[in-house]
């Protein structure tokens, strides 16, 4: 390698290279490999979805990890979109923060057949764990599940918004 730059030397990954650059490039191809699976894997369940409950959840890039945040539903009486608040969150410290654009599904991560991460359910104020999947292009599958004595899951079949 003397006389080498890294460039030069990261140019190809194989042939008559250090050990240190073939590690290098197997963990950069397994970087690149697992981005695009997550790419592909938000890019099948972006977009907006409503709920049994007749909320819209618009999936996207969060940064780190792919979210879904509610961007409209049907407010409880006395209330509009705008005003509703997190009243039923078990912390009494999120009990004031805005409905709308929050996010119910988070830290989502590609995982076997889908995503898995957290969802939120505002009616209840708890979160679970969750697992999203693309039943078809029209219909996702979110299952949420909660470890108390034993394993207790739901599952919601949510419509592509048109």
């Amino acid at each position: 390698m003397k006389g080498k730059t890294g460039a030069q030397a990261a140019g190809r990954c194989g042939g008559n290279v250090a050990r240190t650059w073939r590690v290098g490039c197997v963990g950069a191809a397994t970087l690149l490999a697992m981005t695009s699976a997550a790419s592909a894997d938000l890019a099948a369940v972006a977009g907006d979805w409503r709920t049994p409950a007749g909320a819209t959840v618009r999936i996207s890039d969060c940064g780190s990890s792919a979210c879904g945040r509610i961007v409209d539903f049907p407010p409880p009486p006395g209330e509009t979109v705008e005003t509703t608040r997190d009243v039923n969150n078990r912390d009494p410290a999120k009990r004031d923060r805005k409905i709308l654009g929050l996010a119910v599904l988070f830290r989502l991560q590609p995982a076997e057949g889908g995503l898995k991460g957290r969802v939120y359910d505002p009616r209840r104020g708890f979160s679970a764990e969750a697992t999203v999947t693309r039943a078809d292009a029209d219909r996702l599958t979110v299952r949420g599940c909660v470890r108390l004595a034993f394993r207790i899951c739901e599952s919601e079949t949510w419509r592509r918004a048109r």
